[in-house]
């Protein structure tokens, strides 16, 4: 009985290759839409419901035509149904159709977005900034963590995809399974995702925005980024190359020591592009290393010597508790870095997050700027630009400040 659920299910499912109450020239008139409406009136109508709604819908935003977009492959994904239903398999993608505000379309999600990337929970998996969870609400009143997974890092269920009957799949672009995933779940799949600099950015904004028909918010959004981007640009820029501080970024934080053997990563690991970082006028001692997973030796970095050391915040264990500045600060290898010997060595946040988030992006670019540049920026308020950064992303009011109390360097620098 199962195996027939499922099979009917897929068929259901199955992906869309026709515009519906089209006569089959690939485009709807308004004569074929008010035909159908009225077949669709008769008892034995052969139209259905959704094929008329689809229909008028098409007509009224898609001049009657299929609509196509390009994903981050370069892979052409047609529509023949506007998007009421999603999927996504990664937070970047659920952020992004969150500040898009379709957050009431998603119906499934992956286990990151229901535990701790879009917001955060401790390491007894209880949730931080309560109060902006209760805010972000889905369906019936629900939050974050009532979505169905449909996926972890390394499994994805396409069965309950396709049960869920999704309108598309917005699948992680380091994944690169947008093809697999329209054959086993039967919808369109856009793979998507950003990066570390603010045009991959722009261009993931624009993207999501024109799949979901959501142009305008798209294009508020992305003038938002850019007025950021802008605000600290135009002060850094006017610094002399010699005048700003060499650099070196730890985003994996230190919580594990040099090294942490099991996932290959901790202080050692750093990042040779970091745009923030850049933005915020910081020499990045990385910028000429190669490959993607950057590990060097700790000697490396004692040789480079740092000016300032930034040390991602990669944990959320109680206060008082070592962290990874405690550890470069303690450490007697590092002890003669002139970060170090200056106690120029400061948490920042977090850059990850099964991918790469924006939000934190354009946090970690105004924090670093003020610590690395006081005079220039003492007028900046990281509460307030945080506090309008996750406004604008979750249209939440005071998600910063309550991070902060978990977090207190978020506003320690003030």
């Amino acid at each position: 009985m199962l195996t027939c659920l499922l099979v009917s299910v897929m068929t259901a499912a199955a992906l869309p290759s026709t515009l519906p109450c089209d006569d089959g020239d690939g485009i709807l008139t308004e004569k074929e839409v008010s035909d159908a409406v009225c077949d669709y009136m008769l008892v034995d109508s052969s139209y259905s419901l959704d094929d008329v709604g689809d229909a008028s819908y098409m007509l009224i935003f898609w001049n009657g035509k299929a609509k196509t977009v390009t994903d981050t492959h370069d892979r052409k994904v047609t529509f023949y149904r506007p998007i009421e239903r999603i999927i996504t398999t990664n937070p970047d993608n659920s952020r992004m159709i969150i500040a898009l505000g379709d957050l009431d379309k998603i119906v499934a999600t992956d286990e990151c977005t229901c535990f701790g990337c879009i917001l955060p929970r401790d390491e007894n998996d209880e949730k931080i900034a309560v109060n902006s969870w209760e805010a972000l609400q889905i369906y019936d009143g629900g939050q974050l963590d009532d979505f169905p997974e449909t996926n972890t890092r390394k499994e994805i269920d396409y069965e309950t995809m396709a049960i869920l009957r999704p309108d598309v799949v917005f699948d992680a672009t380091w994944y690169n399974r947008g093809d697999l995933i329209e054959e086993k779940v039967g919808c369109p799949c856009v793979d998507a995702g950003a990066g570390f600099t603010f045009v991959e950015s722009y261009e993931h904004i624009r993207m999501m925005g024109n799949v979901l028909d959501e142009q305008k918010r798209a294009d508020e959004l992305e003038n938002y980024v850019r007025s950021k981007v802008d605000m600290i640009e135009s002060v850094t820029s006017q610094i002399d190359d010699s005048d700003k501080p060499i650099v070196y970024f730890a985003p994996r934080g230190a919580n594990k020591g040099f090294y942490d053997a099991v996932e290959g990563r901790d202080f050692t690991r750093t990042e040779s592009v970091y745009e923030p970082l850049d933005i915020a006028g910081g020499i990045n001692v990385a910028n000429d290393c190669t490959g993607e997973n950057i590990n060097v030796p700790a000697e490396q970095i004692v040789a480079w010597e740092p000016e300032y050391i930034f040390v991602a915040w990669s944990s959320t264990s109680s206060l008082g508790e070592p962290n990874g500045v405690d550890f470069v600060m303690e450490t007697a290898e590092l002890s003669e870095i002139p970060a170090v010997r200056n106690n120029d060595v400061y948490a920042c946040i977090y850059p990850y997050c099964r991918g790469r988030p924006l939000d934190r992006s354009l946090l970690n670019m105004m924090y670093m700027a003020k610590c690395l540049h006081p005079e220039e920026f003492s007028a900046l308020d990281m509460e307030a630009e945080g506090n309008e950064v996750y406004r604008q992303i979750l249209g939440i009011d005071g998600v910063y400040t309550e991070l902060a109390e978990y977090q207190p360097f978020l506003i320690e620098v003030n």
